[in-house]
């Protein structure tokens, strides 16, 4: 299967597109093409639709295969978690950040929602928890690299401090 049509080209932006014929060259010497052109790379992306130029390509929505990743039909609003169900899964994310599929069936027949979602809710959560613990660790590290820092700069004074010292006692005896 080739990846794009035989009668695939570039377009760069015209003002007269009238006038161009499909098979003409641009000014960058590139043959130009219409947003049709690409309806064979709908296909090879796995059924996603494409737009150019407000044109849509794609395949029309049947059946299981046109299901987005939270579980619902593709075109279908979202819905979101009313605070019950955060609640519940917000416990269960305490008891374990990972969902083991029995669970996952669990919580999704409790909550009425699809497996699909509770484990994707799992994954969005882990990603939060995951960026809350580095912004922790980061403050931790840069407070204990101020801590040292200081402890350092202090230091550096002492140390300047006795060189001074050394120079005069050492210079006054040589």
């Amino acid at each position: 299967m080739a990846f794009f049509p035989a009668n695939f080209m570039l377009q760069a932006p015209h003002e007269d597109h009238d006038n161009q014929h499909p098979t003409s060259l641009n000014p960058i010497g590139l043959p130009s093409c219409t947003p049709q052109d690409f309806h064979g790379v709908a296909s090879f992306l796995g059924k996603r639709s494409l737009s150019f130029s407000g044109v849509e390509l794609g395949e029309e929505a049947n059946g299981e295969d046109d299901l987005s990743d939270d579980g619902s039909q593709v075109g279908e609003k979202k819905r979101r978690l009313n605070m019950e169900q955060v609640k519940t899964l917000e416990k269960n994310f305490e008891l374990g950040n990972k969902l083991e599929p029995e669970r996952k069936m669990q919580l999704a027949r409790a909550l009425g929602l699809q497996p699909r979602q509770i484990a994707i809710w799992f994954q969005n959560r882990r990603a939060r928890w995951k960026t809350k613990q580095l912004e922790k660790d980061y403050d931790l590290l840069k407070r204990q690299f101020e801590a040292v820092k200081a402890d350092n700069d202090v230091l550096q004074a002492q140390n300047q401090k006795l060189q001074a010292e050394c120079l005069i006692i050492f210079g006054a005896k040589g």
